[in-house]
């Protein structure tokens, strides 16, 4: 079933939105666990912390 160019260009303009949206909640997600991690890291962790034989 063949397209016109209008609904095409209607298909991609709603794409591009649905793109925007995900890469928005992805940067929201990526900035929020990075948030976490520097919270958690405000030490150094010891090098004993490290050591999976104590």
């Amino acid at each position: 079933m063949p397209q016109s160019t209008e609904e095409l260009l209607q298909e991609i303009q709603r794409l591009r939105t649905e793109i925007q949206q995900l890469r928005e909640m992805v940067n929201a997600l990526f900035n929020a666990v990075f948030e976490d991690l520097e919270e958690d890291w405000d030490t150094l962790p010891h090098r004993e912390d490290f050591n999976a034989y104590n």
